[in-house]
């Protein structure tokens, strides 16, 4: 099931244009990826929203996990900075941090990911990636790290 987020609410993907003219498209159609970063940012909001089916539809089947494990519902992610992206031929790659909260605390998930474009599907997959984990110590009276410029507390630190 869909998180439900406003067409007209800011996307999740953190690019600053409206959901529905940003990502919401591309969840509707992964066509709409003209290159690694636009997938990545779907993806990613595909991860804040739950859209478990386009996730698994975009991965590479080489590479990609059961559906039912998609489903699971996994850390409530926060924000996305892409730091830089390119592609060449039916290669493409991502470099990004993501920052999520799971179990009470909150991390750090950076990432350069890989991505082909399949002829045969005629869009981008998500391949694999080389990732590291980092805990962030954020006290509940300290910034959200989200951004949002509300206390953690009362952004992504609540329950």
């Amino acid at each position: 099931m869909l998180a439900n987020v406003a067409r007209s609410s800011a996307c999740p993907c953190g690019s600053r244009h409206p959901f529905g003219d940003c990502c919401a498209p591309v969840l509707d159609d992964a066509h709409r990826a003209g290159h690694p970063e636009a997938l990545m940012r779907a993806r990613f909001c595909g991860f804040v929203t739950g859209a478990a089916e386009f996730l698994h539809a975009t991965w590479d089947p080489v590479h990609r996990p059961a559906l039912e494990t998609l489903r699971d519902p996994g850390p409530r992610w926060c924000r996305l900075d892409v730091a830089h992206s390119h592609a060449e031929g039916d290669r493409g790659e991502v470099h990004f941090t993501a920052i999520g909260r799971e179990s009470g605390h909150f991390f750090t998930l950076s990432e350069t990911s890989r991505f082909r474009f399949d002829a045969s599907l005629a869009h981008w997959l998500y391949v694999d990636g080389d990732a590291t984990w980092q805990r962030l110590d954020t006290g509940r009276n300290a910034p959200c790290p989200c951004g949002s410029g509300l206390k953690a507390k009362r952004c992504c630190a609540r329950d």
